[in-house]
């Protein structure tokens, strides 16, 4: 083996030592942090920080300028937005780099999802007023104490309020919206889905994402007309739209329990 190959086999060695994420058993890590986030486990309340590990049991929570950006093992990525609260029940990982269950519970706030190496049956997602069946893809999704909105951007999801009160999202841009007791879906010519697609900041808004955690092209799925020189294309490389911001649901890092 000459000199040269010596020096390209070690530079690879280093590069994939760190470079890589290194990723504890079942565990995500938190790549991209706004501050005002905290993780809430049994060893009590943590702020987190890029390159921090986020356990099974844990509990994410963001203030109103609090934004956590996780990717698990199986390439999964998960976004927390502001004022948001979300737990990470189970993320059971085969030895193929594939998890066997993600199941995640979104108590409140603004969420992108984008589904990784894994079959469409491991990842479970569940809110106080919905449970959604992924089936390879990407969507935003947004958790209040009424119902459950999402806006599917890939792949196709069910998601139901109740065994007889369910909702198919299986085209880029549909809305769909269940609660309790009711339901409703939005394709893209219904003329009540206006507002609704201005509820999803992620979809207006992508500056703040790292390039892994955009979707291209998803500022297309906002119906509101663009001010003049602003461009609503959906490039990975900033804003995808504009509108009015919703209102995080909290103004704090408040851990569970405790009083806001």
């Amino acid at each position: 083996m000459n000199k040269r190959s010596t020096i390209g086999i070690f530079l690879t060695l280093v590069l994939t030592t760190f470079c890589l994420p290194a990723f504890a058993a079942n565990e995500g890590m938190a790549v991209g942090v706004n501050p005002d986030a905290l993780a809430h486990g049994s060893g009590g309340n943590r702020t987190l920080v890029v390159g921090a590990d986020i356990s099974v049991g844990e509990r994410v929570v963001t203030g109103r300028a609090g934004q956590v950006q996780i990717i698990f093992a199986d390439q999964t990525r998960l976004v927390v937005g502001p004022g948001s609260d979300l737990l990470i029940e189970a993320y059971l990982m085969r030895n193929s780099g594939a998890a066997d269950r993600l199941a995640i519970n979104a108590f409140a706030g603004t969420f992108r999802f984008i589904s990784g190496n894994s079959p469409k049956s491991a990842y479970q997602i569940r809110t106080p007023t919905a449970a959604i069946a992924v089936r390879g893809t990407k969507f935003d999704f947004i958790v209040t104490p009424r119902d459950t909105r999402v806006m599917l951007y890939e792949g196709a999801l069910t998601m139901c309020g109740g065994r007889q009160n369910c909702v198919d999202l299986d085209n880029r841009c549909e809305i769909g919206v269940v609660s309790a007791s009711a339901k409703a879906h939005y394709q893209r010519a219904n003329p009540e889905r206006a507002p609704r697609s201005q509820e999803f900041r992620y979809a207006r808004f992508q500056r703040s994402l790292l390039p892994d955690f955009r979707i291209s092209g998803v500022g297309t799925c906002i119906d509101t007309a663009e001010p003049a020189g602003e461009s609503s294309g959906g490039s990975n490389s900033g804003d995808t739209g504009r509108g009015t911001r919703p209102t995080p649901p909290t103004t704090g890092p408040t851990a569970p329990g405790q009083t806001p």
